[in-house]
């Protein structure tokens, strides 16, 4: 119970700075940063549903044919001025519900701008509008999408369903989306509601074989009742209800019909082609099973390719991308060979300096090749530009320019400033470009092996905490002693650490793809942050990469620089002041013990002997004393662990600090955080779960950017245990 307490509040962290992120879809994934959106679309959508009983089966098919060309990205919703749109391809021209889309946005936008995507709004404007007719959701809608910025007509063609298909085209079609048979057969099921073209299936009525006959396999009295309706082949305009008697109730009663040989479309016939399938199509003539499956399956197809995390934006209007699409990256620069690049769009065309910015390129590179960014380059060209008239009038004021933007960028390169080419500080997506796949790769591992030991999180939180406070983050605590000099794993506080196995892998098989890329300190740094937020299934904190690895690991730098579990308040003030952490920082850091166990030699003088004479700790509820004299008999026993968080030592939470007011803190420096009032204070105020979770995310950050080592400094090993070799 509390574990799902904690999964709940856990999502607020990503959402305090106004945001939502996420790599992948979640229930209520704008819980906290969005509280009411699902609430308003739902208000929105039943609204036009009340006044347009329509709306459910077009929003339906709207929402499938997004899906099925570009994954769920809203991509159908893009307007193209040359009509090249996803929306302007022939199987889209005849959807509606634009403008209820466009609605929701708007009452969205209002009490959350820029915030909940166009994509997720179509999902779950889909389900809504089907679920009116029950007043309550018919399947659960996972959020967290992202808004794509292409859309292309020639895709749509290519990848919606035909009405037209036989049974092995639709089923590659939807294999090519991951969808098995089963799902085929369940989504068809959508055709429940709403109507289709006459020009869709007026071929089966008049001309199937080309001899001016009716398709065989459709129920002759349907077939005459059709042709009353769509009195040609040149009928493009009249419509026809999918599910006689029933288009606008989401049921079963399509299955009912094409066992009676009348399923409107050949795609819908063709269902009866395959004995898998006619077998499904059997099944699902119960209502209930129906019902369960539809929810399972669309739920599948809402997950086809979705942009989760950084990918794709927010769009502030559904039909068109945002133009400040991807920050200060360049992007506006590059070109595309079917036009449909930034430069392209509507209020880009009219943009020029682009040769500009090629010569100072091309004379950068030449000086300093492959250093100086192209986003760079556009930022200095602006200012220098917009300068230019501080020179003064000449002839060759181009020149001049050119030539002071240059050496100026020399004079910083010769004062040491241009080694931030390579990264002077910490930044998020370090490696996006040069090993665009090392943190996923860190994660994939991360979570692979907690799943396996979920005791790994402690582990690596530990040494994560341990690295950082010797000589900054710089994974000198990875390093093997060599030689007759120690090195920090080695040092007795350290000898207890576990985990090195696994930042090995990781390190192994990111060498494999970004050779001498990613550094030891970072993969230490997200490790961390992945094992804790394995529990979540989502990252807990956001990790600033750039660390580069320390070459010096000295095993007689750990012992003043570690804190010590028998330290009193004062004496664990000053080291945290030593590292540029604050008190604040220092109980919510200590909230780390929530996790692992420890050794009962570290706490038997609190049981046995505190002051010298036999007596335990006053300090120490009795209670938990007497059981912890039950796990740890005198004299102790080396091998012998306690938990740190009894009957919560594998979870990540608040619990701490809630044992720790009860004066069941199992050190002396966890008991030490009482005896100070603004410390005392802070405990108080982080038994409240969100502002522990928050907190935790500050304060880790800056124990994060200790002493880094960062641009030109250390180096990037090879090998996690060693340095290189010269």
């Amino acid at each position: 119970m509390r574990a799902n307490f904690l999964l709940l509040v856990s999502l607020t962290i990503l959402c305090v700075s106004g945001v939502c992120q996420g790599w992948f879809l979640r229930k209520n994934f704008y819980q906290h940063c969005c509280p009411k959106a699902e609430e308003t679309i739902k208000s929105v959508i039943w609204k036009r549903v009340a006044a347009d009983s329509g709306l459910p089966a077009e929003l339906l098919r709207m929402h499938f044919h997004d899906c099925f060309v570009r994954g769920c990205d809203g991509s159908v919703l893009l307007d193209s001025p040359n009509n090249t749109a996803e929306k302007d391809s022939a199987p889209n021209l005849t959807l509606e519900g634009f403008d209820v889309i466009d609605e929701a946005k708007t009452a969205v936008e209002k009490i959350c701008p820029g915030i909940v995507s166009c994509a997720d709004i179509l999902a779950l404007a889909a389900r809504d509008s089907v679920s009116f007719q029950f007043k309550r959701p018919l399947w659960e809608v996972l959020t967290g999408r992202r808004d794509g910025r292409v859309s292309r007509k020639s895709e749509a063609d290519a990848n919606i369903p035909s009405p037209f298909s036989d049974f092995n085209t639709l089923k590659q079609n939807f294999k090519a989306k991951g969808l098995t048979v089963h799902d085929l057969v369940v989504l068809s099921g959508a055709h429940t509601i709403g109507h289709g073209h006459c020009n869709l299936f007026s071929n089966r009525l008049y001309n199937f074989r080309g001899k001016g006959d009716a398709d065989p396999s459709l129920d002759p009295t349907y077939a005459a009742f059709l042709r009353n309706k769509c009195r040609s082949l040149a009928d493009n305009t009249t419509t026809v209800a999918m599910d006689p008697q029933s288009d606008e109730s989401f049921d079963t009663h399509y299955f009912v019909n094409l066992k009676q040989h009348k399923g409107l479309f050949q795609s819908d016939a063709a269902l009866l082609t395959n004995k898998v399938s006619v077998n499904i199509v059997n099944e699902l003539l119960n209502s209930h099973r129906f019902f369960t499956e539809f929810a399972i399956s669309i739920k599948k197809m809402g997950d086809i390719e979705v942009l989760t995390g950084t990918a794709g934006e927010i769009r502030k209007k559904c039909n068109v991308v945002n133009y400040f699409t991807y920050g200060c990256d360049a992007s506006v620069l590059l070109d595309s060979p079917d036009k449909t690049a930034e430069k392209d769009a509507a209020p880009n065309l009219t943009l020029e300096g682009f040769d500009v910015i090629d010569e100072v390129k091309t004379a950068v590179d030449k000086i300093c090749p492959g250093v100086t960014s192209c986003a760079d380059i556009v930022a200095l060209a602006a200012r220098d530009a917009v300068s230019f008239q501080v020179f003064g009038s000449f002839d060759s004021g181009w020149e001049k320019m050119k030539t002071s933007f240059l050496i100026f960028w020399v004079f910083l390169g010769a004062l040491g400033v241009a080694r931030v080419c390579n990264g002077g500080v910490l930044k998020r997506n370090f490696y996006r470009y040069n090993c665009p796949q090392a943190e996923e790769i860190v994660k994939s591992i991360t979570w692979r092996r907690v799943e396996a030991s979920p005791e790994l999180a402690a582990k690596l939180l530990r040494m994560y905490f341990h690295d950082c406070f010797v000589r900054g983050c710089d994974a000198s605590v990875l390093l093997d002693t060599v030689g007759s000099e120690t090195s920090e794993k080695d040092a007795p506080p350290n000898l207890s650490l576990a985990g090195f196995d696994v930042i090995d892998e990781i390190k192994f098989q990111i060498e494999q793809i970004c050779p001498r890329t990613v550094s030891c300190a970072d993969i230490l740094a997200l490790a961390t942050r992945d094992s804790v937020s394995y529990q979540f299934q989502r990252p807990m904190w956001s990790v600033l990469t750039g660390r580069r690895d320390g070459n010096v690991s000295l095993a007689s730098e750990v012992l003043s620089n570690l804190a010590s579990p028998f330290a009193n308040f004062n004496q664990l003030q000053q080291l945290f002041a030593s590292k540029g952490l604050n008190t604040k920082d220092l109980v919510v850091l200590s909230g780390a013990h929530t996790l692992g166990v420890s050794h009962c030699s570290i706490i038997s003088n609190r049981l046995y002997n505190f002051d010298g004479q036999g007596n335990p700790d006053p300090s120490l509820n009795p209670a938990y004393a007497d059981f912890l004299r039950t796990q740890c008999p005198n004299p102790a026993d080396p091998s012998t662990v306690v938990e740190m968080d009894p009957q919560s030592s594998l979870n990540f939470d608040n619990h701490y600090f809630a044992i720790v007011n009860q004066n069941m803190g199992l050190f002396q420096s966890d008991a030490a955080l009482l005896t100070d009032p603004v410390s005392a204070m802070t405990v108080q105020s982080l038994q409240n779960a969100n502002t522990f979770f928050s907190e935790f995310t500050k304060s880790l950050t800056k124990m994060g950017n200790i002493g880094v080592l960062t641009g030109n400094e250390g180096e990037i090993r090879t090998q996690c245990r060693v340095v290189n070799s010269s």
